[in-house]
């Protein structure tokens, strides 16, 4: 071995063993032996453990700037994961859509101790984009994402317009895969769900032949196959046909020993997503799970408000379907002693399943079923991290691994419970700003500032003669379009010679109506609102193509789809719109919301395709001053 690089490996050792951060005095969760160990300090150098050592050790006699902590006999757990999320939805009741970013969701994971999760169905795009600054970002739980699901064409999967991966052949199968190999997933979904059971109608699904094709090309990349399955029929295809995790419990049937014993022998893993079914209900009634402090201090207001009330609207609390929570329990209790693996999944983001809390919720209900709260534990630590094939970095507490670790106030093993009590989180050795998101979150509580129109901010809202997009509310207009929502349309703005210009092009793929074209928010952190008590409505000078367009004023009050918004008629000619607000009328599929004025939050202006129709392809308007109008 050459000296230098004698050198160099002798360097990177001392550094190794050279702690930045200690955790003074906490017991670490070891998944192996199911145990807490004796109380000990806890060495991190940089992102990683070093170790170990016996409480009150001494420190190097040159180790300068180590940050001591101590934790005071707390619980130390290696980061959580959770296996089956949703990153573009949050999780509310039906009744109460609330549209965030999916930077927000990684954030409440992250502050519930939860380091890693893996998105099952999403727009490509969007999902991967959000994936790399989740690697970038400390305060952001790590994403790990299949994209689209494989799915056929009208199954499971597209209803939410995101129809990236329906393959009919096994040629189209290779075409997707090479497409989507590009974008380096995490792992592969595929949807065999068949429907006809409770609410869910029959559902076009992949044959054997195509999920067998699927299955061979997420083994030749060695990437874990997550297989969308509700029905034992389903389960046992999907083990038939190659899947490596069964991305959902057995909720329709009782499973049997020949299904566990094929889950044994071709080391299928199985995430029960108990959250999703049981703690939605449970979430429906007076027995939600989430009417916690720590929810409250993770969540958005408006999510928490919704899953915390007791009284949300869900899918699955509308619905009667196999054989129930005791049937559901004894399932995974089955399979967790037989020996098949069992791993940690919410199904986060569908209703009444919210971001974090979802997964504190899920592990206590595998307590419930008969699992131990240690192994429980396990499912979402080590065994997680072997399922996503990623446990020589993460999943325990041992020498040379990532340093995610989660202190907790009290015994989880003991009491699951406990898992509410997050004191610390640490991702990768830095300490995450759990403060920080709390005081956001309580910011957005507190009731709205006013900021009164003609008084505080200009009536005339934009007249873009600086040249930029920034309106007199000193906020930028931005485009909008579907794809937010897994839709297809896209559009560009700019200011052009005094006038904003909005040109893009409506696609198919949004099911509720392809939407896109250009937005104002009132205030950039959402924490005022535009008082025009004054005014009866506004005016504005646009042309534009001719087509279906649709005026949205947007209001604090309105917390879903529910919307206030208008009609359109442009033409290729500038002309002078009035919009009384007696014209605006509520729109979509939430609560109706009386009537005021004086708590906008933002207005949109839209090229659409209204739903049901083909109305798409490119379109174009120009906007050369907007303004609220006084009362005549």
């Amino acid at each position: 071995m050459r000296p230098t690089m004698l050198v160099h490996l002798l360097t990177i050792a001392l550094q190794v063993e050279m702690p930045t951060l200690v955790l003074r005095n906490g017991r670490v969760f070891d998944p192996v032996a199911l145990e807490l160990r004796a109380p000990a300090d806890l060495w991190i150098g940089g992102e990683r453990v070093i170790g170990e050592r016996p409480l009150g050790a001494a420190l190097p006699s040159d180790a300068a700037h180590v940050e001591v902590r101590d934790v005071g006999g707390a619980t130390l757990l290696p980061g959580l994961f959770d296996l089956h999320v949703h990153v573009a939805v949050a999780g509310t009741g039906m009744d109460a859509f609330v549209a965030l970013e999916r930077e927000e969701h990684l954030r409440s994971q992250l502050a519930c101790g939860i380091t890693h999760v893996v998105d099952l169905h999403d727009d490509a795009t969007a999902v991967f984009a959000a994936r790399e600054r989740s690697l970038r970002e400390p305060d952001l739980a790590r994403l790990h994402a299949a994209g689209s699901a494989f799915t056929a064409p009208g199954g499971h999967g597209t209803q939410f317009g995101i129809e990236e991966n329906v393959v009919t052949t096994p040629a189209e199968v290779d075409a997707r895969f090479a497409k989507l190999l590009e974008l380096r997933p995490d792992v592969i979904k595929l949807i065999l769900e068949h429907g006809e059971w409770g609410p869910v109608p029959k559902l076009p699904t992949l044959d054997g032949e195509l999920a067998g094709a699927i299955a061979r090309r997420a083994h030749e990349a060695r990437l874990p196959l997550f297989a969308h399955v509700w029905t034992l029929d389903e389960a046992r295809t999907a083990v038939e046909r190659g899947a490596d995790v069964l991305a959902h419990g057995v909720f329709v049937g009782a499973i049997d020993e020949p299904l566990v014993a094929a889950l044994k022998e071709r080391n299928v893993a199985y995430v029960p997503t108990l959250a999703v079914v049981v703690g939605s209900r449970r979430a429906a009634s007076e027995r939600t799970p989430y009417a916690r402090e720590l929810a409250r201090s993770v969540l958005h207001p408006d999510v928490y408000a919704s899953v915390a009330s007791g009284h949300g609207s869900g899918w699955s609390s509308r619905a009667d379907f196999g054989g129930g929570e005791a049937q559901w329990f004894a399932n995974l209790k089955k399979l967790a002693d037989a020996g098949v693996t069992i791993g940690a999944g919410t199904d986060a983001g569908n209703p009444l399943t919210p971001h974090g809390p979802a997964l504190l919720e899920e592990l206590a209900l595998y307590v419930e079923a008969g699992l131990s709260p240690a192994r429980a534990l396990r499912a979402a630590t080590l065994d997680a991290a072997k399922i996503l094939r990623v446990e020589r970095d993460f999943g325990a507490l041992e020498p040379g691994r990532v340093a995610d670790v989660v202190v907790l106030r009290g015994d989880p093993l003991r009491s699951i419970d406990e898992l509410w009590n997050v004191v610390d989180v640490f991702k990768a050795g830095r300490r995450v700003d759990r403060e920080a998101l709390a005081r956001r979150i309580a910011e957005r509580a507190a009731p709205k500032a006013k900021r009164s129109v003609g008084k505080d901010v200009p009536a005339r809202l934009d007249d873009f003669d600086d040249g930029d997009l920034t309106s007199a509310c000193g906020t930028s207009w931005l485009g909008a379009e579907d794809s937010a929502l897994g839709g297809k349309s896209n559009v560009t703005i700019s200011v052009q010679d005094g006038v904003l210009r909005a040109e893009g092009e409506l696609r198919a793929g949004f099911p509720y109506g392809p939407f896109a074209g250009a937005a104002l928010r009132f205030d950039a952190d959402e924490r005022r609102v535009l008082d025009a008590t004054n005014f009866d409505g506004l005016r504005l000078r646009v042309r534009g193509t001719e087509r279906s367009w649709s005026f949205t004023l947007n209001r604090a009050a309105v917390k879903d789809f529910n919307v206030f918004a208008t009609e359109l008629e442009l033409g290729p000619e500038w002309r002078e719109v009035e919009i009384p607000f007696k014209t605006l009328q509520q729109v979509g599929f939430g609560e109706p919301v009386p009537w005021a004025p004086d708590d906008f939050t933002g207005l949109e202006l839209d090229a659409r395709a209204p739903w049901g129709s083909n109305e798409v392809g490119s379109f174009w308007f120009e906007l050369d001053w907007i303004e609220f109008a006084r009362r005549r």
